[in-house]
């Protein structure tokens, strides 16, 4: 609970594996889809994440924005 895990896959693996219930939030990240609770610009160009019942908010690459938004839009 709030910790961390370490795993031996890459993160495309587990994006592959469980794709539908993960999102690429940025290269280095992925994110539950069911933790997913909108999306903040915080200026110049740069996004945050806003997760369910976590007060951190996660950075979102450019790259990954659409996809993000696109994910958002069927929730």
């Amino acid at each position: 609970s709030g910790g961390q895990v370490l795993i031996d896959e890459t993160l495309k693996d587990l994006e592959t594996e469980f794709g539908d219930l993960f999102i690429r939030i940025h290269r280095n990240a992925l994110m539950a889809v069911s933790y997913l609770d909108g999306i903040e610009f915080i200026g110049t160009g740069q996004y945050q994440v806003r997760c369910r019942g976590i007060d951190e908010r996660l950075a979102v690459s450019r790259r990954h924005l659409p996809q993000l938004r696109e994910k958002i839009a069927y929730l």
